[in-house]
């Protein structure tokens, strides 16, 4: 099955600077209200800042971002909401000569990023797989969160259940023999 990546209008053309000599450098701010990072997640409110420096093979990019992440709590089920800043350099390759418009000879990195035909760099790819990397793996509502209870299903941050979940499997009652004190 493909999948589609999501797109952002975080591109930036850099042509001109591709023009400019080894070094020169450019940079801006953004904001962008919503960035997809796959079919489900989506950062919000995100702010940042990107720097592009011309390189002998490119353009060079640092990128400052933040925003938030709302995921599920993998213990009770409940929104999780992640406050991310990510942090990353990164370079564009270009495959066209921006005076020329020959073929420039690829990199042997394995999946560089690109400019494109028009000497656009995404920004918005880079920054959807640096914000993927940042995740938790296993996001949590709070640091204490209780979960639910295995028996009934009751959110233990929020109440306290009494369907007796005590009760211990007969495989494992020597075992809680061992935890009773003496």
């Amino acid at each position: 099955m493909h999948m589609s990546k999501p797109t952002t209008d975080l591109k930036f053309n850099v042509a001109q600077l591709l023009r400019e000599y080894v070094g020169g450098s450019r940079r801006y701010d953004f904001t962008e209200p919503v960035l997809r990072l796959d079919d489900v997640l989506e950062m919000r409110d995100v702010v940042g800042a990107v720097r592009f420096t011309r390189t002998a093979s490119g353009v060079l990019v640092d990128v400052h971002a933040r925003g938030t992440v709302v995921m599920e709590c993998v213990r009770c089920l409940n929104p999780a909401v992640q406050h991310i800043e990510v942090r990353f350099r990164d370079e564009f390759h270009s495959r066209i000569d921006v005076t020329t418009g020959t073929p420039l000879p690829q990199p042997d990195e394995e999946d560089p990023f690109y400019l494109d035909e028009l000497h656009m760099a995404d920004v918005g790819e880079m920054l959807r797989e640096y914000v993927l990397l940042e995740l938790p793996m296993q996001p949590l509502c709070r640091p204490d969160c209780r979960g639910l209870c295995p028996e009934c299903g009751a959110d233990l941050n929020v109440e306290q259940c009494s369907c007796g979940s005590t009760s211990i499997d007969e495989r494992f009652a020597a075992l809680r023999a061992l935890l009773k004190p003496e």
